[in-house]
């Protein structure tokens, strides 16, 4: 798919003046987005036989500036509603306003699980089992395909929120890969979660997906499903701001 500047989304703003070492425009569900934009698009995965159509809201945050791409991403289990919630603050708070690079924001990426309090797609799959996906394979597939195609490519670091599945109630904590590579270690040191654990990875996962391209992504957990954790959701905001400082 091609981009086309001004295509349908909702633009916020546009910053007037670019640096003369400002980033290129990025293209992203065939919009051409510029430095200094902010936009909302949406990415149309799938029409459900109801005649319901299954798409992702994609939130784009440009500096004039250059610098690395960031993407935070929740809802990947329809029922984990901490990290969606951590994620629609910052965006409702006008709080993700990048001095320099891109953050990508997506608060909810199985749209339909969250709707019918579901961790997994209609059709009973586990969307972080599923990457790198499949255009024609099973909803959850092309749910990761679309992911692969559209965003993974654009992004350097990002944070992955989760919270604990099957009423299970997790302490905050940071998941990635300790010890092994220097870039995660930084992340989740600058994260400064409460608790830090080595995750290896997980076939089909996302950290994997994004691993084999050479982008780090760590996971952030806390507390249970379907249940907002007040405290691990205000620790998710300043781990996410900290670690936005660390990358400038």
């Amino acid at each position: 798919m091609g981009c086309v500047a001004g295509a349908v989304a909702s633009v916020f703003f546009v910053l007037p003046l670019f640096h003369p070492a400002a980033p290129t425009d990025l293209c992203l569900n065939g919009l051409l987005i510029k430095p200094g934009q902010r936009v909302l698009t949406r990415l149309v995965i799938s029409r459900l036989p109801s005649g319901t159509v299954i798409d992702i809201p994609v939130h784009v945050f440009r500096s004039t500036e250059p610098g690395p791409t960031v993407l935070l991403m929740a809802g990947m289990h329809g029922d984990e509603v901490n990290g969606i919630e951590t994620i629609r603050r910052m965006i409702r708070r006008d709080l993700l306003r990048p001095l320099r690079g891109t953050i990508i924001a997506v608060p909810i990426l199985n749209i339909y699980g969250f709707l019918n309090f579901s961790r997994e797609v209609p059709d009973g799959k586990d969307v972080n089992r599923s990457f790198p996906g499949n255009p024609r394979g099973s909803l959850a597939s092309r749910v990761a395909h679309r992911f692969m195609r559209e965003i993974m490519p654009l992004i350097d670091y990002g944070i992955d929120f989760h919270t604990g599945g099957a009423a299970r109630a997790n302490i905050p904590q940071i998941r990635c890969l300790l010890h092994q590579d220097a870039e995660t270690d930084a992340l989740a040191a600058a994260f400064g979660a409460p608790f830090t654990l080595h995750a290896d990875l997980r076939p089909g996962s996302l950290r994997e997906a994004a691993m084999q391209q050479g982008r780090r992504i760590i996971v952030y957990e806390t507390g249970e499903s379907l249940r907002l954790d007040e405290g691990g959701i205000d620790l998710a905001i300043a781990g996410t701001f900290r670690v936005l400082h660390h990358l400038g």
